[in-house]
């Protein structure tokens, strides 16, 4: 028994991905899948490069999906939203799944006092804030919150900070960053992650690629639990979105893994700024459209 339970541990990477192709197949049957994955090829594509970003980087899914699907594919804000934090469920507890089991290591104390407060801070945001904002506003913050990511990068980039990997004695900041971070992820479908990877990198000099994992750990628990909020509580997952998550849902079982998994070895340069680039391409054209709104 003790053998079997460490065998599933350790290849959990591959068994999870396999149960949830599995569930894709019989949700509807594999003919509506396979058709339904046509329809909706053009945001299964995305995902290709979002599922890897999800899992490699700081970055949820939803920072390739949310622009690709506001700005070429003419989706609401809110649909892209939710999107974005359905289809993190699944990629990004895929990446988890194997960050645990193959053993990544993460600052676990701060992921769990993180959850302390950005569990509420997203409901909260479900609730009460993220579907009252304007669309402009939406995309902005949204832009905001990538460009601020983009010179984090680029000020970790310029300095290199002598970091460490000692136990974190600050740990009465996590709660607090975990509800700011937690409203951001209501709004847009991401947040937490940023500003913990923010906090562990720039104010306490942490591994980078550590406080990666720990950021995409945290943003799949965010993810899930605000899904499940939208679907049983909010009723806010329509068909639509439920189809756009179906599409996508066989891509980031698979390229969310691989990203945690090659980011993991690449080096930390390449992969940030790749990332800088294309934040700044998406900034350039939420700030051109809110000009042109004003």
């Amino acid at each position: 028994m003790q053998r079997f339970i460490g065998y599933t541990r350790d290849y959990a990477f591959v068994i999870f991905p396999l149960l949830i192709l599995g569930f894709w197949l019989s949700y509807r049957g594999p003919d509506w899948a396979i058709e339904n994955f046509k329809i909706h090829l053009s945001i299964a594509i995305t995902m290709i490069f979002g599922s890897f970003v999800a899992g490699g980087t700081a970055l949820g899914g939803g920072a390739v999906a949310f622009p690709v699907l506001t700005k070429l594919l003419s989706i609401t804000p809110i649909t892209a939203k939710l999107f974005s934090l359905g289809i993190q469920s699944f990629g990004m507890t895929a990446a988890s799944i194997t960050i645990f089991s193959r053993k990544i290591p993460i600052f676990s104390q701060a992921a769990k006092h993180t959850l302390v407060g950005a569990i509420p801070g997203v409901l909260i945001s479900l609730i009460w804030i993220a579907d009252s904002l304007p669309q402009l506003m939406t995309k902005t913050v949204f832009s905001s919150l990538l460009l601020s990511f983009a010179f984090i990068l680029m000020f970790l980039g310029h300095h290199r900070m002598k970091c460490d990997d000692n136990d974190i004695k600050e740990m009465w900041l996590f709660p607090a960053i975990g509800f700011l971070g937690g409203v951001l992820s209501g709004v847009v479908g991401s947040g937490v992650d940023i500003i913990l990877f923010a906090t562990l990198t720039m104010l306490l000099k942490k591994d980078l690629k550590k406080a990666t994992a720990t950021s995409v750990v945290v943003m799949a628990v965010i993810s899930v639990i605000a899904s499940g909020f939208n679907f049983f509580i909010n009723k806010t997952l329509t068909e639509e979105v439920i189809n756009c998550i179906f599409a996508a849902m066989p891509i980031v079982i698979v390229g969310a893994p691989v990203g945690a998994f090659v980011c993991s070895k690449l080096p930390v340069s390449t992969v940030f700024y790749s990332l800088v680039i294309l934040i700044f391409i998406e900034s350039s054209l939420t700030f051109s459209e809110l000009l042109s709104h004003l």
